[in-house]
C-alpha cells in the first residue's frame, strides 16, 4: 500500500453527483479526490439518459421520416443501419465522458481509479485499477455510488436473453420481438425505441396503468398513444416466469386475473434500480440506510456528521436531482447551509410525444386533503403543435382553490422536457395559475399551451 494522502473532501463515485460535488468542493477552496472504478460519468452518461436519449432521438427521426408525405415531403426507400445508430451514441458518451475527465482536471480535482471501502469516519481504502492500494485521509467523505438494475426472482438475467437496460444499450442487432417487464420511465422509452425499428414490443406493467408514478391522465393518454403505434400493454400483472428454449423465451404472466403465455426473442427487464452500496463497510462506521439507501438530511448529511450522500444512492433516481445535491453536499461541507427542495424536482419521459411533470399530480393532491381546481389545454388547440404536426398530448395545472398556489403541472406533448422549466421556476416562485396566466407567452409558440391551462383553472381559457 502507498503512503497515506490526506484531502478535506473525498468522493466516492464519479457520476454526475459525485463529479459535481467534487468540482463545486473544489470551486469553494476545498482540496478534492474522486474515486472511480467505472467509466467517469456514471450512469446517467454511460448506461442511462444520455445513450437511451441518442437512441430516442434516432428512433423519433425515423418515425418522422416515415410521417414525411403530410409535410408534404416524400422519401422513398428508408432503411436503418443499426450499427451505425449505435457508433454515434457511443460517440456522444465517450465525448461526454472525456469531458466531466477534463473538467475535473481543470478544477483540479485529483481522480483515482478504483474502488473505494470506507473504514473509518475520515479514512477511505482503494484498491486501485492497477492493483495497487492506497489509503486517504479525508475530512469529509461524499457517497456517489450510483444504483443498479433490479432483479426478479422467477425471471433471471442471463445477458443475453433475458436482459437489463444495460445490455439493451449494448445489442449488435434490434430483436424482431421484445417482452418489456415494467412499464415506467425505462420501460416506455425503449418500447418505443424497439418498436420504431420493427420489433413486435409488449409491456408488462404491474400496476393499472402504466408511468404509475405520472398524473392519471397522462399514463391513460400515453397508454392510448403507444397501444395505437402497435404496442401490447398488459398491465395488473402480478405473476411472471421466464424459461429459454432454443433461443427463445417463453413468457408466462397472470394480467387482470387471465394467464398471458408467449415467445419472444428478448425480455427486458425495467422494474427499478436499487442502490449500489457493495463494499462501501457502511455498517463499519455507523452510516444509516433507510430500505436499502442512504438516509440523509435536506443538506445531504448522513447519520455520520461528516459523511454526505448524494444521487442514485439516496433514492433521488433522477440525474437532475443528483446534480442538485452534488451542489448541496459541497456547500454545506463548506459551511454555506445549503438545503435540497424535492418539491420542484421534475420528472421527464424521453418518447414521443414527451411527457413532464413536477409537484403533486391530481390524485396526490387530493390524498392529501387539497381542495383543488385543474385547467386543461390540449395541444389538438394550439397552432405551434399544429404546424409542426404533433397535435396529441396536453397541458394540466393543479392548483389550491383557496390560494391559487400551483400544486403541479403535467405535459404530454412536443417539448414537455423543455417546457417544464417554466413550471418549474414558476413553482420555486410560490406562482399563481392567475399570475401565470397573465404572463406574455410568444406567439405562436408550444408555451402558449401552459398560459392557456393556467387560465383554464379560473375557466378563463381562450381557445378552447
Amino acid at each position: 500500500m502507498s503512503g497515506p494522502s490526506s484531502c478535506d473532501v473525498v468522493v466516492i463515485g464519479a457520476g454526475i453527483g459525485g463529479y459535481v460535488a467534487a468540482i463545486r468542493a473544489s470551486q469553494l477552496g476545498m482540496e478534492v479526490e474522486i474515486i472511480e472504478g467505472g467509466k467517469v460519468g456514471g450512469t446517467c452518461v454511460n448506461s442511462g439518459c444520455i445513450p437511451t436519449v441518442a437512441l430516442l432521438t434516432s428512433a423519433h427521426l425515423l418515425e418522422k421520416i416515415k410521417r414525411s408525405e403530410e409535410y408534404g415531403i416524400n422519401v422513398k426507400d428508408i432503411s436503418v443501419n443499426f450499427e451505425r445508430m449505435m457508433t454515434r451514441k457511443e460517440a456522444i458518451v465517450n465525448r461526454l465522458s472525456d469531458g466531466v475527465r477534463y473538467l475535473l482536471g481543470k478544477n483540479e480535482v485529483r481522480l483515482i481509479e478504483g474502488w473505494g471501502t470506507i473504514k473509518s469516519r475520515d479514512r477511505v481504502d482503494v484498491k486501485a485499477i492497477d492493483g495497487t492500494d492506497e489509503q486517504i485521509q479525508a475530512k469529509n467523505i461524499v457517497i456517489a455510488t450510483g444504483s443498479k438494475p433490479e432483479e426478479m426472482p422467477n425471471v433471471q438475467i442471463d445477458g443475453d436473453c433475458i436482459i437489463t437496460t444495460d445490455e439493451a444499450l449494448r445489442l449488435d442487432t434490434p430483436p424482431l420481438s421484445i417482452a418489456i417487464i415494467g412499464g415506467g420511465i425505462m420501460g416506455v422509452e425503449f418500447a418505443q425505441i424497439f418498436r420504431s425499428l420493427g420489433a413486435d414490443v409488449t409491456i408488462l406493467e404491474k400496476m393499472p396503468l402504466i408511468l404509475p408514478s405520472m398524473d392519471g391522465d397522462i399514463g391513460n393518454a400515453f397508454q392510448r398513444i403507444l397501444r395505437k403505434g402497435g404496442i401490447k400493454i398488459f398491465t395488473s400483472v402480478f405473476s411472471e416466469s421466464a424459461e429459454i428454449e432454443r433461443g427463445l423465451v417463453r413468457l408466462s404472466a397472470v394480467s387482470k386475473g387471465s394467464k398471458v403465455h408467449f415467445e419472444t426473442e428478448k425480455v427486458l427487464v425495467t422494474v427499478g434500480r436499487k442502490p449500489f452500496t457493495e463494499g462501501l463497510d457502511l455498517e463499519r462506521v455507523g452510516v444509516q440506510l433507510r430500505d436499502g439507501y442512504v438516509a440523509v438530511d435536506e443538506h445531504m448529511r448522513t447519520s455520520i456528521p461528516n459523511i454526505y450522500a448524494v444521487g442514485d444512492v439516496t433514492g433521488g433516481l433522477f440525474a437532475h436531482a443528483a446534480f442538485a445535491e452534488g451542489i448541496v453536499a459541497a456547500e454545506s461541507i463548506a459551511g454555506m447551509g445549503t438545503g435540497i427542495d424535492h418539491g420542484t424536482n421534475p420528472a421527464c419521459v424521453y418518447t414521443s410525444p414527451e411527457i413532464a411533470s413536477v409537484g403533486l399530480s391530481e390524485q396526490e393532491a387530493a390524498e392529501l386533503g387539497y381542495s383543488i381546481s385543474v385547467g386543461r389545454f390540449p395541444y389538438s388547440a394550439n397552432g405551434r403543435a399544429l404546424a409542426l404536426g404533433e397535435r396529441d398530448g396536453f397541458v394540466k395545472i393543479v392548483a389550491d382553490k383557496g390560494t391559487d398556489e400551483i400544486l403541479g403541472v403535467h405535459i404530454l406533448g412536443p417539448n414537455a422536457s423543455n417546457l417544464i422549466s417554466e413550471a418549474v421556476v414558476a413553482m420555486r416562485l410560490e406562482c399563481t395559475s392567475e399570475e401565470l396566466s397573465r404572463a406574455m407567452h410568444p406567439h405562436p409558440t408550444l408555451s402558449e399551451a401552459i398560459m392557456e391551462a393556467a387560465s383554464d383553472v379560473s375557466g378563463r381559457a381562450i381557445h378552447i
